[in-house]
C-alpha cells in the first residue's frame, strides 16, 4: 500500500512540474504601439499595444537604455511605433517581458 502512495505522489509532483516554465525564454519579435509609458528612465518600462494575436499584446516591456534604438528613454511617448524583441517573458497576466532590443520606428 505504501508503494501506491509513493507512486501517486511521484506522479502528482511530475504533473505539477510539467506546467512550469514553458516558453518563458523563447525569443519573440513584434511591432506595435506604445500604449503607456510607465517609467521613462533607465530602464524604460512601457505597455505595448500589438496585434491581438501577438503574445506581446498588452505586455509590460522593460528595456535598458543601451538596448533602445532610435530615441532616448525620455523621448519615448504614447503612440510611438516600436519593434520589440524579447528574450524572457514571465507567464503572467499581463505578460511582463525583458526586451533585448526596442527600436522606435516612428513617433
Amino acid at each position: 500500500m505504501r508503494r501506491i502512495y509513493v507512486t501517486v505522489a511521484t506522479i502528482a509532483v511530475a504533473l505539477s512540474l510539467a506546467g512550469c516554465g514553458g516558453n518563458d525564454n523563447a525569443s519573440t519579435s513584434t511591432t506595435g504601439t506604445v500604449l503607456e509609458v510607465q517609467e521613462a528612465g533607465d530602464p524604460l518600462v512601457f505597455t505595448l499595444s500589438a496585434d491581438a494575436q501577438s503574445s506581446l499584446n498588452g505586455a509590460i516591456i522593460t528595456v535598458a537604455a543601451k538596448d533602445l534604438k532610435g530615441a532616448q528613454p525620455a523621448d519615448v511617448a504614447r503612440g510611438d511605433n516600436v519593434k520589440v524583441v524579447t528574450q524572457a517573458c514571465a507567464s503572467s497576466m499581463p505578460p511582463q517581458c525583458q526586451a533585448t532590443s526596442v527600436e522606435v520606428l516612428d513617433k
